[in-house]
């Protein structure tokens, strides 16, 4: 909602700009028909009407066609020069919205559009005044330079902010999920459990004894220990599993896979995460929580998950009061 409220406000403020620029002195047309008055005003309607309208990919790609549309409009229309040149890097805010929402295709296609616009109007410099060809030539590259700089310069923010944000959601020492980067990765996981004979799997891991590994050997030897246990949960796991460390030794895997391939998953998870005689030899206590089927909305999705992981947890401590180096299982029957 937040995104819509800023399109819509930079919608206004354009129509707004339109208007003024209209009906003060700085602007002249080359036709009687005042389209610019209609942009404007239509812009202003938009603006007001975009936040409270559902966000579809279509009409996203319409909102940029009627902008390319609009803006051309403006510029072709412009008697003063260099009004249209300054309207011309408008096609520029239009970029960076493609480089947020959309891809390269689109960008490609709009950044098209906008040179041949800018073009044509440049040219028309001809018509109105003299100039050399040097001129319209260091204008025309001077409005194309911008606009398509101004598309690189967000998807190169873009990328600088991904990367923090996935930086953010990993663990230092394992490169393994944080809390942070489970909760996110399992959102995504659990929204796409669509179909029927699905299962979702929460695992909780927890190093059997960590503390002697500290004490006895340092903690050099405990931060092998644990890279190890990720690195076995890594082996175990599906590809696209969400694996995290959430504590000093306890991990949390989570994951959706078929329901007929559950069991053999389950009958290796002993044998990968406790089976290695590597010195020094570390086990695990494992707690399962599966569920079958869907839930009926997303309330009862996200309260589901929790009891998931509630239950796996549970699990998990079973394992540990059984003396560890244990699997303990158990299926969530309830919707």
């Amino acid at each position: 909602m937040t995104t819509r409220n800023v399109i819509g406000f930079m919608v206004i403020s354009m129509g707004v700009t339109i208007l003024l620029k209209r009906l003060g002195t700085q602007s002249s047309q080359v036709i009687d028909f005042p389209l610019d008055l209609i942009i404007g005003v239509l812009a202003v309607i938009s603006g007001f009407a975009l936040p409270t309208l559902a966000t579809t990919r279509e009409r996203s790609y319409q909102f940029v066609i009627a902008s390319d549309l609009a803006i051309a409009i403006i510029v072709l229309t412009e008697a003063n020069l260099e009004q249209r040149l300054m309207g011309s890097l408008v096609f520029g805010l239009v970029g960076s919205y493609i480089a947020f929402f959309h891809n390269v295709r689109a960008q490609i296609w709009h950044l098209s559009f906008s040179t041949v616009v800018i073009i044509v109007a440049s040219i028309g410099v001809f018509s109105d005044a003299p100039t050399t060809a040097f001129d319209v030539l260091g204008r025309i590259l001077f409005a194309i330079s911008l606009i398509t700089i101004m598309p690189l310069l967000t998807q190169i923010a873009l990328a600088l902010l991904s990367n923090d944000a996935q930086s953010s959601e990993l663990d230092p020492l394992t490169d393994l999920l944080n809390r942070r980067g489970l909760t996110r990765r399992t959102s995504e996981l659990v929204r796409s459990k669509s179909r029927v004979g699905q299962s979702l799997l929460v695992v909780v891991v927890d190093i059997d004894s960590f503390k002697h590994f500290n004490d006895t050997y340092g903690h050099d030897v405990g931060d092998r220990v644990i890279l190890r246990t990720g690195n076995r949960l890594t082996e175990w796991a599906r590809p696209d599993a969400a694996i995290a460390r959430v504590g000093g030794d306890e991990f949390v895997v989570v994951q959706i896979m078929p329901l007929h391939a559950v069991g053999d998953l389950l009958s290796r998870i002993h044998g990968v995460m406790n089976g290695s005689m590597v010195e020094p030899r570390s086990t695990t206590s494992i707690g399962i929580a599966i569920h079958n089927g869907l839930w009926s909305d997303t309330d009862a999705m996200d309260a589901g998950v929790d009891e998931l992981h509630r239950l796996a947890d549970s699990a998990m401590y079973e394992s540990k009061r059984l003396g560890g180096d244990h699997v303990h299982t158990i299926v969530m029957t309830s919707p």
